[in-house]
């Protein structure tokens, strides 16, 4: 049976994924991922230095300026803008579920308000256009889209804090994420997916009280959070309360009955309690949940505990004692009844020796 080490190795722990439609819509089921993924990053590591250099950018240029809103840019901060600004739609386009969405909304809106309250119109640079056919005088990539007007400028800040946190931790990055995260707190204080992101990372760092924290501040925020019930069980687990752990991770499967990860967890929190069969039974559930996501990794990780759990049952049954076995070590037992020892058959007989 695995140890405990190994199994606190096991636990899956779930990040929510930076969305712009779903973050503004509590009813759409977040996306999510493993916290720990078991592939390779999706992006050059090139990618992620100049994410960090980003990121380093913009908190410096938020100290400078003290804000996010409108700013009078100098021309270099108003250049480096533009420039990060190509490479974003570049790389994320018109898809708003891309990670790289809500930072991308994040810089049109700073260059959005620069221009409309500091760059003229054509129109009133030259008054004699305005009688002729209307002409846009604003790249289209530079326009807002139409939910961010519902953001203020913190709140979309803060999602595009949200959004670099998330690539940062993915590609390696722990104190650079950190860093973000921390930011898009500063930013926005009830922001729950941020919190269970944080804590998830602490988790990883060894920080387990902080992690307990930021799970704990999490599910206040958002008492039906899913994902951060699963986390927090993990975290209890490893903290040594187990029952409080169990009761974290029902309460994940009972508000979302085909989470596999909740399922992951407390498989792992049942066998540490030698409750081999419905550890057993979740890690079965979980596999057919696997199977149905098509996630091959997991698959593959499900099947070989499922294997060596019903193994160990199958051990354990050839080691129960079988009829007779009373006798086992006092008697030899004959391949014919007739030539069993006459005091194993006087049981049978109710004879008193």
């Amino acid at each position: 049976m695995l140890t405990s080490e190994l199994m606190e190795n096991h636990f899956v722990l779930t990040d929510v994924i930076p969305s712009m439609p779903q973050l503004l819509d509590n009813a759409k089921p977040l996306q999510t991922r493993a916290s720990e993924p078991v592939v390779p990053p999706p992006y050059p590591e090139t990618a992620y230095q100049w994410l960090v250099e980003t990121l380093d950018g913009l908190i410096d240029f938020g100290q400078r300026h003290g804000h996010y809103g409108v700013i009078n840019l100098s021309d270099s901060e108003y250049e480096w803008l533009d420039d990060v600004l190509e490479k974003l739609i570049y790389s994320a386009g018109e898809n708003q579920s891309h990670p790289l969405a809500p930072l991308m909304d994040f810089i049109i809106r700073i260059i959005a308000n620069y221009e409309d309250k500091y760059v003229p119109k054509l129109t009133e640079l030259y008054p004699e256009l305005a009688e002729e056919a209307p002409i846009k005088t604003t790249n289209e990539n530079s326009k807002p889209p139409p939910y961010a007007s519902e953001l203020s400028d913190s709140e979309l800040a803060a999602h595009g804090f949200f959004s670099i946190g998330c690539l940062l931790w993915e590609g390696g990055q722990s104190e650079k994420a950190l860093s973000a995260y921390d930011t898009a707190i500063q930013l926005k204080p009830d922001y729950a997916e941020v919190y269970n992101n944080r804590g998830n990372i602490n988790s990883g760092l060894g920080s387990r009280d902080a992690a307990l924290d930021d799970y704990d501040e999490a599910i206040r925020l958002n008492p039906n959070f899913v994902e951060v019930y699963s986390n927090r069980g993990a975290m209890k687990f490893r903290l040594g309360e187990h029952a409080a752990a169990l009761t974290d991770l029902n309460e994940a499967i009972r508000l979302q009955p085909d989470f596999m990860n909740a399922y992951i967890n407390r498989g792992i929190v049942k066998l540490d309690l030698n409750d081999t069969d419905e550890a057993r039974l979740d890690i079965q559930t979980a596999l057919e949940l696997a199977e149905q996501h098509g996630d091959n990794n997991l698959k593959t990780f499900l099947k070989a505990e499922l294997q060596q759990l019903n193994q160990e049952a199958s051990n354990q049954d050839d080691k129960k004692p079988r009829r007779g076995g009373q006798w086992k070590g006092k008697v030899k037992i004959a391949e014919d009844f007739n030539e069993l020892p006459e005091s194993f058959g006087a049981v049978f007989r109710g004879e008193n020796e």
